[in-house]
């Protein structure tokens, strides 16, 4: 087998010795100009003299759709996709659009993970958890109902489903649809003689969903209600559950609190015990990282689990190739090779990345590929600034541009890095 070979060649015009910055904006785009866009509105000199001083320099680039490997133009862009592809340079088809193609194919019910979970459909509950939304973002609804079909056609018998609210990446509010459609599903499965059901829920925000250990009680929050069948709410069915909440003052999709489903006895009726099996449906694997590890890891310590369930589990894809996490998945990731940050460390150019917390994967993880770590550590610097914990973005929009920015200024000011990149957020 031939040496792959990894030297580049000197760039046609950018010198030697100068230090090249890569300022991710995240959220920062162009659109038609009116009243209802934030950033035509703003004052915004710093990038209006990049513009207009090098007109000729000034390039615009695709962040959704099929230029970013989703299924088509009509799909928005996200952190992940984005980050990926200006990583690697290249586009790869991303989760959404594996996810359909195995769907379509029909090949998801023929490979390992999912003939893995099956073992457990004569005796135990399918369990599905994740972001009930048509976002494209994390999950997508119409994907979840073709699994809950999918797997009620070949042989489970109790399914729950353990829903969260949405409201970022859709209209805040459209939850209550989004659980009429697939209760309709559920409805019309029941009538077959399958029980199923939705078990919990919970905002997205402030249940389950966060990223790089950045609040382990959201994901606390979650194992509770969704193993657990703890829950501050309980309600007899998740239209009522999110109705009623959404109801209370500031309420709004993405911070509902835990909520489980109760019988007439007030027992909830879908916590997760030994002989279940649990499939984390979402696709996009920053906000799932963590509870995949709560239900893989033995040795897990980050919050009291009070119970481990002996269960099958498996992810809609493997989140974390370097962790091998999960273990099984219904679809196989990507497979993001010759990233430009390794291609760097190749030829000797030393990097530096920075970002805080909830941010910080973005630039290091999506950037390489979706690969943990340092390629080379003599060659690399990797910064995280933490993020303010149980602060909402609306409440602290500059987060920590500021911190980052002064991080990366004293980076350049070193002289020890040939390309230092950030990223900051500009659009909360």
């Amino acid at each position: 087998m031939a040496t792959a070979n990894w030297t580049l060649p000197d760039h046609p015009t950018l010198p030697k010795g100068k230090t090249v910055a890569v300022v991710v904006l995240d959220g920062w785009g162009e659109a038609s100009p009116d009243q209802y866009n934030c950033i035509h509105v703003a004052q915004t000199p710093v990038m209006d003299s990049l513009k207009n001083g090098a007109p000729e320099k000034w390039r615009l680039v695709k962040a959704h759709g099929t230029a970013v490997g989703l299924p088509s133009d009509d799909d928005m862009g996200n952190s992940e996709v984005g980050h990926n592809a200006l990583g690697a340079g290249r586009i790869f088809a991303q989760g959404a659009k594996l996810v359909d193609a195995a769907l379509a194919s029909g090949k998801i019910w023929e490979d390992e993970g999912f003939n893995y979970i099956k073992e457990s459909f004569d005796k135990g509950t399918l369990h599905l958890i994740g972001l009930l939304s048509d976002g494209g973002v994390h999950s997508r609804l119409d994907q979840v109902q073709l699994i809950v079909k999918g797997a009620s056609e070949r042989g489970a018998k109790r399914i729950r489903l353990h829903i969260l609210t949405d409201g970022r990446d859709v209209l805040d509010g459209s939850s209550v649809g989004f659980i009429e459609t697939i209760e309709k599903d559920l409805a019309q499965l029941r009538e077959q003689g399958v029980d199923a059901r939705i078990a919990s829920g919970g905002g997205r925000m402030y249940v389950t969903m966060d990223r790089y250990e950045n609040d382990w009680s959201v994901v606390k929050r979650g194992w509770d209600a969704q193993v657990l069948g703890e829950a501050p709410h309980k309600f007899q069915n998740a239209l009522e559950a999110v109705k009623t909440l959404r109801a209370e003052p500031k309420a709004n999709d993405q911070y509902l609190p835990p909520f489980v489903i109760v019988d007439e006895s007030g027992k909830s009726v879908g916590p997760i015990v030994d002989g279940d099996a649990v499939v984390t449906f979402n696709f996009r694997a920053d906000r799932m990282v963590m509870l995949a590890k709560a239900l893989e890891f033995p040795d897990f310590d980050k919050f009291d689990r009070v119970r481990v369930p002996k269960i099958k589990y498996a992810g809609m894809l493997q989140y974390d190739g370097e962790l091998k996490l999960p273990s099984k998945y219904l679809v196989s990731p990507p497979l993001i090779e010759r990233t430009s940050g390794e291609y760097l460390v190749k030829n000797g150019v030393r990097t530096f990345a920075c970002s805080e917390t909830v941010k910080f994967g973005h630039v290091t993880f999506f950037w390489n590929g979706n690969r943990s770590g340092y390629f080379d550590e003599t060659r690399e610097e990797y910064v995280e600034i933490p993020s303010d914990s149980g602060i909402t973005f609306n409440e602290q929009p500059k987060m920590k541009a500021l911190e980052i920015a002064e991080r990366t200024r004293d980076a350049i000011l070193s002289g020890k890095f040939d390309q230092v990149r950030n990223l900051e957020r500009c659009n909360r």
